[in-house]
């Protein structure tokens, strides 16, 4: 401030002393010269200064010269005064004039420069904030990578803990299958022949031994169920639909329960109309989600009796399974579908069962597209009377009757404006499927079909025997893909360029799977039997056998299971020769002694198990030839199978557009999890 204050003064001075020094010219020396400079202190002015200063020394230099000029030794006459004051004031015009455009633009650059200066500041401000955003940025990162590590972590323990479930899944329906297969082999033996324990059974007697052989029974496929729902929660369990007649499945579940019902005296009510409509859905699922429902209801219901009732609402059935039981308190209402719920009151608890039905039922009803709610006290009134029951509950699912059709193509080319509209007369009586896409399968190894019709509902796959009956479909019927399978060394090649030249527009997709008993048929077994084992079934298996078998070697380290064959064989051919060995050693040291025509051996046994045995038996040529059939409680060929290789192509080839696309997709399918 004090610099600028300086600065003007010094201006106002160089002014001043440029008048003085030209009126003291003009006064003193008396030279004209002077009088030409007296236009020289306004050009300073206009130099050095603002337009006010620039007027202001121009009306000094007019006063001073009309004061001069009434002094007699000034000699001017009036004509120069005028010409000097004329002059003063054109430099004051040339002045303003050339001001004028200088002060306008030094006005708009001050203007923009005090702009400028504040965008300057606000920038500064903003790069401050900027980089506190990037500070703030770098310690998000590090947390969101930290956070990262942790879900990464989280992953691997959900995955180690789904195979660890899926381990023990596997081990307790191991445990489950052996003991049932004992409770339904010797209640078989029991029913079918029994004379074999020397006194004739009471007719009570054995019909409490079909009740116990079909319970039996539904355990198992209980397990079985277990078994697929482990599949549902990583998506491999698929729905068989097909047209069913609901009320013979409810009849079917009411069979079982019904001996259950006259013992402990309880009524029983089913109310279905005659001209309920047949429903599109997986019989098997939906059957057990029936008999989950009844079974629970005599189960908990000691008075009164239960209540079965189905109807049509719109486009859905509903079916409903009262009972006039204990009921549900609303807190457990909130839980009962949750797995091994079973109620914090006492009568759910004294009920040994392991909760999972309800939990199960429900994952079956919504893989149908369907609901199933419970309705619980104080909503339902007493059924049956005062002193016949209790509150009770009603256990109600909701399923669609046909499946959801697909919105068809637009065919607004086809359409006239022209046209009316007109209603048929009568309704197709045809159910309508949804679209299904259709891919036909050629598969040397035979399992393939299997799994894929396992996989989808929702596709039609064609099975074909041979290359050429899979050409042969596909030109009569064309179909979105073929899929061949082959796992032969010999030019699989060959058989994509063979079918390339027969269906040019047809996608052509080549996998090398390998066939699902290809482990057990390396180790020289010729077929398996799942636990518990049917009498029929291992008639079955013995006759599969293609030769006449006199004698049959059993391994198993389980006496009692060993028992057990041996009944289930020599019931209907007391002739058979049968031999048992506990262990794999023993099974080799009989085997090399005395030579069966079959041997029946188990997986799991300690020290030697069931494949080393075989891999030895493969390794002596004097027992290699002796057929073998595994008898064990896990199904061997529902191990996972995968193909090394994928071979795709076209007649028409695929363009570049295409190549690009494809590569993407199948790169994100590809890396995605199974």
């Amino acid at each position: 401030m004090l610099a600028w204050r300086w600065l003007k003064i010094a201006r106002w001075f160089i002014i001043a002393a440029s008048v003085l020094v030209v009126f003291a010219g003009m006064l003193w020396l008396e030279s004209k010269v002077f009088i030409a400079l007296i236009v020289m202190p306004v050009a300073l002015a206009a130099i050095l200064s603002r337009p006010f200063v620039i007027a202001a020394t121009a009306v000094g230099e007019s006063v001073l010269v009309l004061i001069l000029s009434q002094f007699t030794f000034m000699e001017a006459d009036p004509g120069s005064i005028i010409i000097m004051m004329a002059a003063v004031w054109a430099m004051v015009g040339v002045a303003f004039a050339i001001h004028h455009p200088l002060y306008d633009i030094t006005h708009w650059s001050w203007i923009n420069y005090r702009k400028a200066h504040d965008l300057l500041e606000e920038v500064r401000d903003r790069k401050v904030e900027l980089q506190q955003a990037l500070d703030d940025l770098a310690h998000a990162y590090r947390e969101l990578d930290l956070l990262n590590e942790r879900v990464t972590a989280m992953r691997l323990v959900a995955e180690e803990a789904q195979a660890a479930k899926t381990i023990f899944v596997a081990k307790v329906s191991h445990e489950f299958r052996t003991p049932l297969n004992m409770i339904i082999g010797l209640t078989d033996v029991l029913m079918d022949t029994p004379e074999v324990y020397g006194d004739t059974l009471s007719p009570a007697l054995l019909e409490d031994l079909k009740i116990v052989h079909r319970n039996c029974e539904h355990l198992s496929k209980m397990v079985n169920d277990v078994l697929d729902l482990s599949q549902t929660e990583i998506g491999r369990l698929t729905l068989r639909r097909e047209w069913t007649n609901l009320a013979e499945d409810i009849e079917a579940a009411l069979a079982v329960v019904r001996p259950l019902l006259e013992k402990k005296c309880l009524t029983l009510q089913v109310n279905i109309p005659a001209d309920l409509p047949q429903i599109y859905c997986d019989r098997t699922r939906i059957s057990q989600v029936i008999l989950n429902l009844v079974s629970n209801a005599a189960r908990f219901t000691d008075q009164g009796g239960i209540t079965v009732s189905a109807q049509q609402q719109d486009q859905h059935i509903v079916v409903s399974v009262a009972d006039t039981g204990p009921g549900v308190s609303p807190e457990d209402a909130e839980r009962i579908f949750e797995p091994f719920c079973q109620g914090s009151g006492n009568p759910w608890r004294d009920q040994k069962g392991s909760g999972l039905g309800l939990s199960i039922s429900r994952q079956f009803v919504e893989l149908h597209g369907g609901q199933m709610w419970l309705e619980s006290p104080p909503s339902i009134p007493p059924n049956g009377g005062e002193g016949k029951g209790g509150m009770g509950s009603i256990f109600s699912f909701k399923l669609p009757i046909a499946p959801p059709t697909l919105p068809s193509a637009a065919a607004a080319r086809w359409i006239n404006q022209d046209w009316v509209w007109h209603e048929r007369t009568s309704k197709s009586k045809l159910p309508q499927l949804p679209y299904q896409q259709r891919i036909l399968v050629y598969d040397d190894t035979g399992d393939l079909y299997d799994l894929l019709t396992n996989c989808s509902d929702e596709i039609e796959f064609i099975k074909a025997d041979n290359l050429e009956q899979a050409i042969h479909e596909a030109q009569t019927v064309p179909a979105h893909a073929v899929v061949i399978n082959t796992t032969s060394n010999h030019h699989p090649d060959l058989l994509l360029e063979q079918a390339r030249a027969n269906l040019p527009d047809t996608p052509l997709i080549m996998g090398a799977f390998p066939s699902r008993t290809k482990d057990m048929l390396e180790a020289g077994a010729i077929n398996q039997l799942i636990k518990p084992i049917m009498r029929a079934d291992l008639e079955k298996a013995i006759k599969a056998v293609g030769k006449p078998v006199s004698s049959i070697l059993i391994v198993d380290d389980d006496p009692e299971f060993r028992q057990l064959l041996r009944r289930m064989l020599l019931m209907d051919d007391d002739t058979l020769k049968v031999s048992t060995a506990s262990s794999g050693e023993q099974a080799l040291a009989q085997l090399r002694r005395c030579a069966p025509d079959l041997m029946l051996i188990d997986i799991a046994m300690p020290h030697m198990d069931g494949w080393q045995t075989l891999e030895r038996k493969q390794q002596d040529e004097s027992t290699k030839d002796i057929p073998a059939i595994i008898i064990s409680a896990q199904d061997l060929t529902s191990q996972p199978i995968s193909s090394q290789t994928l071979s795709v192509t076209m007649g028409a080839g695929i363009s570049v557009d295409k190549f690009l696309q494809c590569s993407l997709e199948l790169s994100t399918l590809l890396l995605a999890p199974d």
